[in-house]
């Protein structure tokens, strides 16, 4: 018997907000996954014997997996049940992650980075034909700013609680009263099983607790169609918009930007200004994600309201977003002051924010309804691209090339060619391509 749908408003469907929560609830988890390494690399390093060149490999051992099983596994929530994706991938990342967790060598932990990747390739397709179809064009940077607070949340949690079991020597486990001779693992480990175990619950809150909700905006007689496409042709009529391939390409660079930063950075407080892991951990993210929190909110709400009437209203968001982030990315590379680092963190994690809060709106806006989850999973292909970006960072920084500092620094030249393929798509590509809601008005 088929579930009569729930109304529809002009916003989206009732209960698109406790849809939003699962979704959030599940990126945030997903994220905590991700990033735990990051935090935690100092000591990991240490007890597995890494060098920076193999800790950067860390990095691509997730992105390529991930970004490379997108090519199918994306198209799958063009066709079938997202609630049902997310759960299991939220499932097999905890797995992969409590693997990793006891790994011995460097092999060991690049099979299950590779793993890692893998089991969360589906989820954020997933999520974003969710988000699509939950709401409108009059809200839908707004609600997806909101979404990636958890993505904020999720960097800070992992920075400073990652870093905390970081710096515990070792914990003792009371095997005895079991039978068992007492067991002593770091603390970096622990981290890896506590952190998998929240996987393992939010997975069965997302199967159990949300709604798949309907699918909207499909025209049974143009494009794709209501049921959409093969997997070839859903392809094919995402890469034939010239401006998707300008969204892709500020992508990639956008991708390198924000690897480098993530992977890089804690590690970079904890070796050039000897904080603790915990201290570094939370440096690296106390200032710059709430200050982004703030950029996704304010620039969802924003774009919104101006693409209201004006069809390049959400890319301009994105433009003032890069051009702030340019010489915040500078200063963060040659600044030797606390004051300063927080200050430009601050000012970096703004930019940021406007950035990625229209992220997946400006490209709904160009692609057809049934090709949402593909075109999003295809920009996370196209992301791969970024992989080697740590590793050559980390290579730099052991030869005494150019030191984490430096590179850092160098960012900034990424963010400036962003800025310009943004500005680029504005004046001569999106007017033709847009197909949102101004068009039909």
């Amino acid at each position: 018997m088929l579930r009569k749908p729930l109304p529809q408003d002009e916003y989206g469907p009732p209960d698109r907000w406790w849809i939003l929560t699962f979704v959030a609830l599940a990126y945030f988890v997903l994220i905590l996954h991700r990033m735990l390494v990051f935090y935690i690399q100092v000591p990991l390093s240490e007890e597995l014997g890494l060098t920076k060149t193999e800790r950067g490999m860390l990095d691509p051992a997730f992105i390529v997996p991930y970004g490379v099983a997108q090519v199918c596994v994306a198209y799958l929530s063009d066709r079938f049940r997202r609630r049902t994706i997310l759960a299991y991938s939220l499932l097999a990342s905890a797995i992969a992650l409590a693997a990793t967790g006891l790994t011995q060598n460097f092999a060991q932990l690049m099979t299950w980075r590779i793993v890692l990747g893998l089991a969360q390739a589906a989820s954020v397709p997933a999520i974003a034909g969710v988000m699509a179809d939950c709401f409108t064009s009059k809200n839908r940077s707004t609600a997806i700013g909101v979404y990636f607070v958890s993505l904020n949340l999720a960097t800070m949690v992992a920075g400073k609680y990652g870093g905390r079991f970081a710096d515990m020597a070792h914990i003792e486990l009371p095997f005895q009263p079991l039978g068992f001779t007492s067991a002593a693992l770091q603390g970096w480990r622990i981290a890896m099983f506590c952190f998998a175990f929240v996987g393992v619950i939010s997975a069965m809150l997302v199967h159990g607790l949300m709604r798949e909700p309907e699918r909207t905006e499909r025209d049974p007689q143009q494009g794709l169609g209501a049921k959409g496409s093969t997997l070839w042709g859903t392809i094919r009529s995402v890469l034939a918009v010239r401006s998707y391939w300008m969204l892709a390409v500020a992508y990639l660079l956008f991708c390198i930007v924000a690897n480098v930063q993530d992977f890089w950075l804690a590690a970079y407080f904890v070796e050039d200004f000897g904080m603790t892991n915990e201290a570094g951990g939370q440096f690296a993210t106390i200032w710059s994600r709430p200050s982004t929190i703030v950029g996704l909110l304010l620039g969802g709400y924003w774009a919104d309201r101006w693409a209201r009437g004006c069809l390049q209203g959400r890319t301009l968001v994105q433009v003032v977003g890069m051009v702030t982030c340019v010489p915040a990315l500078y200063l963060l590379g040659i600044g030797r002051t606390p004051e300063l680092l927080a200050g430009t963190l601050v000012v970096f994690g703004l930019g940021y924010g406007f950035y990625v809060a229209n992220l997946w709106t400006t490209t709904f806006e160009i692609i057809d309804p049934a090709a949402r989850s593909t075109a999003v999973g295809l920009l996370n292909v196209i992301g791969t691209g970024a992989a080697p970006a740590a590793p050559i960072v980390g290579y730099l920084a052991e030869q005494k090339i150019s030191g984490l500092g430096e590179s850092i620094a160098g960012l900034s030249v990424l963010a400036g060619l962003i800025v310009v393929l943004l500005v680029l798509n504005v004046t001569v590509f999106l007017r033709r391509d847009y197909r949102g809601a101004l068009s039909v008005e």
